[in-house]
């Protein structure tokens, strides 16, 4: 298997599984005790976090390729 099919399987299975945590917290109302004002914040936060992380992990492969006409180590 490549590692781009890998990579793919990694990214449906990873998204089904936390849609499915999220149908769950919804149809368990595992979240009823959580207030308002701070699920919206921790949602919001825990999104930048993934954005961030990402951004991070292409700009390490772009700089890691070495067809990247901006590498400095020619």
């Amino acid at each position: 298997m490549s590692e781009d099919a890998r990579n793919s399987v990694y990214l449906w299975a990873g998204g089904l599984f936390y849609a499915g945590l999220f149908w769950a917290a919804l149809h368990y109302e595992w979240l009823a005790g959580v207030p308002g004002g701070w699920l919206w914040p921790l949602v919001g936060i825990a999104t930048l976090a993934n954005l961030a992380e990402l951004g991070w992990r292409l700009w390490k492969r772009r700089a890691s390729n070495p067809k990247n006409p901006n590498r400095n180590d020619r």
